[in-house]
């Protein structure tokens, strides 16, 4: 079922042109039936889930610093203080539910709905800067979750993406993706010598799935990456 712009506003409690803007950015994904979007009931309910609750999401930088440090990493782009911060951003939500991690990690890429022909999206995940992801690998590297089938999901470099997305004619922003792009913002999280999401990270893209069980996979994951984070030492 898809519904229209003026009734999904309705449900998020924001002014249509919101959703307009949404739509445009990939944040929520519709297709367009001459001048008119249209939702899909999904992720609408996946937009009402994903609302923030008040308070500020961290910045890009801090947000995937968080990511890092839970996985047991340095954050090496951030400084002595800001990596100070982003320890105390990880204790504080350790414990927390969906919305809560949804909100603090919500900046730290663009989540891009596409659709690409089968030739090209192999294509697409052996090009350089080019990070296969998704709900199967999270189960691989430990995420308490069974998947019998998922979309195709990778994360591309922001100076990659453009060039990928014309040469290969993906169509992005889409209502039924055979493809789920991640464009990190500011930062490129992945190590050079091994570029692979880790387990947190992966966890942290669950949070954005349709599933119940997806999702709480995900928390609990974080959940117990943000436990093993030692306490301050600070009185």
């Amino acid at each position: 079922m898809e519904q229209a712009v003026a009734d999904v506003a309705a449900q998020l409690g924001v002014h249509e042109s919101r959703i307009r803007m949404m739509l445009r950015s990939g944040r929520l994904s519709g297709r367009k039936v001459g001048p008119v979007w249209l939702v899909d009931s999904a992720e609408v309910q996946r937009a009402v889930r994903e609302k923030a609750p008040s308070g500020r999401p961290l910045n890009p930088a801090q947000a995937w610093g968080v990511l890092d440090l839970l996985d047991g990493g340095h954050a090496s782009w951030l400084d002595v203080a800001g990596r100070s911060r982003a320890r105390g951003h990880a204790r504080g939500l350790a414990g927390a539910d969906a919305s809560r991690w949804r909100a603090a990690l919500r900046r730290r890429h663009q989540r891009v709905p596409c659709r690409v022909h089968a030739a090209a999206l192999s294509r697409l995940l052996d090009a350089p800067g080019v990070i296969p992801a998704g709900a199967d690998r999270a189960a691989a590297a430990g995420a308490d979750l069974l998947v019998i089938s998922s979309v195709p999901e990778a994360y591309v470099s922001a100076v990659e993406w453009p060039d990928l997305a014309r040469r290969l004619a993906i169509r992005q922003d889409v209502a039924e993706p055979n493809l789920i792009v991640r464009v990190p913002a500011d930062v490129w999280p992945f190590a050079a010598d091994e570029p692979q999401p880790s387990l947190v990270m992966l966890a942290a893209d669950l949070l954005d799935s349709s599933e119940p069980r997806a999702i709480s996979a995900g928390v609990g994951a974080l959940n117990a990456a943000a436990a093993r984070i030692p306490p301050s030492r600070r009185r």
